[in-house]
């Protein structure tokens, strides 16, 4: 019995210290490698040859830079730590560092983000930075607290197209009857439905392989979006239809920041501030190209008359504004001060 005793104490002491160090890696309140330099992961779900994937690098080389070491950010692209639900819940759960996720998908966690995806509410890039780099910007960011995230930036992903390998788009009704993919966000799928598309939410891992098959006719995504995703390859009709400002969220797990302290916290945040800049920029100039690299692929643009989009969708304005009025009002007041 003493032995059994014994043998039980020492099975305790061991579990306990492993949970301890286990703890203690999860909180990164040690060096996760033996010089000194702790790792953390940073991961998206689209190409790594887009604005967002290769800011994701220049921020990555920057925070090694700034911290002398200190910090090494491994970046995770298309997909490969899951889709953007994910990736938010392994912030939220502390597995995953940093999270790059399209404000869509954050609608699904706090239903006022789901108002940045009105059609039309937003139709020029000055306009967006002065949303997302203001004021209204920093309330979004910091709404994410409440879902237990630390909201650490606002990237752009640009204006939404429509692309189909059905038929060209050239008014409202020739959109009649496509099988669209859409974000897993009710502005998108009402807004598709509105206008006579059969809607479907999912993922993008999920999206390009039914494309592939032949289940889906279609997508909608920013012009370098569908360029660096290769969507040429399996539709051949871009409809410019600019009907949506899309940017991504800049996520971190609570549990990163604070236990970056004050120190780093200040580096994190102005590299953050650049690279916000800087990714923009190569941003536009990417999408200045993008539809002309896109033809030469083979797809054939057409630039449908935006109007006839808002027109359809008047019953859904009325509802979005009674739901949404009084940021409506002020994403729209930016607009009119440009």
């Amino acid at each position: 019995m003493k032995k059994s005793s014994l043998t039980i104490t020492a099975v305790i002491a061991v579990v306990a210290l492993l949970l301890s160090g286990f703890s203690i890696l999860k909180d990164r309140q040690v060096p996760a490698n033996q010089d000194g330099t702790i790792t953390l992961r940073m991961a998206q779900t689209s190409s790594e040859t887009g604005a967002i994937g290769q800011s994701m690098e220049l921020f990555a080389q920057r925070i090694y830079e700034e911290t002398n070491g200190r910090y090494k950010v491994e970046t995770y692209h298309n997909g490969q730590l899951g889709a953007e639900i994910d990736t938010i819940e392994g912030c939220q759960m502390g597995t995953i560092d940093i999270a790059v996720v399209n404000q869509s998908t954050l609608g699904n966690f706090i239903s006022e983000f789901q108002a940045l995806d009105i059609p039309y509410l937003i139709t020029s890039t000055e306009q967006a930075d002065a949303v997302f780099l203001g004021d209204i910007g920093q309330q979004f960011l910091d709404r994410l607290s409440g879902v237990q995230l630390y909201g650490y930036g606002i990237w752009e992903s640009g204006f939404r197209n429509l692309s189909n390998s059905v038929r060209p788009v050239n008014s409202v009704n020739d959109v009649s009857g496509l099988r669209i993919r859409t974000m897993e966000n009710q502005i998108h799928i009402a807004f598709w439905r509105e206008i006579g598309a059969d809607a479907t939410p999912m993922s993008w891992s999920d999206a390009y392989p039914a494309l592939q098959q032949g289940a889906l006719d279609g997508q909608e995504n920013p012009s370098t979006v569908i360029l660096t995703n290769n969507v040429a390859q399996v539709n051949n009709q871009l409809a410019v239809t600019e009907h949506a400002y899309s940017t991504v969220f800049l996520i971190m797990s609570p549990t990163t920041w604070a236990n970056l302290g004050e120190e780093y916290q200040e580096i994190f945040t102005r590299v953050m501030a650049e690279c916000s800049v800087s990714e923009r920029e190569l941003s536009r100039q990417m999408d200045a190209e993008a539809i002309g690299k896109l033809e030469e692929q083979g797809m054939t643009a057409t630039y449908p008359n935006k109007q006839e989009f808002i027109d359809k969708a008047a019953n859904l304005y009325l509802q979005w504004e009674e739901t949404y009025g009084d940021l409506i009002t002020q994403i729209r007041a930016l607009g009119t001060a440009e």
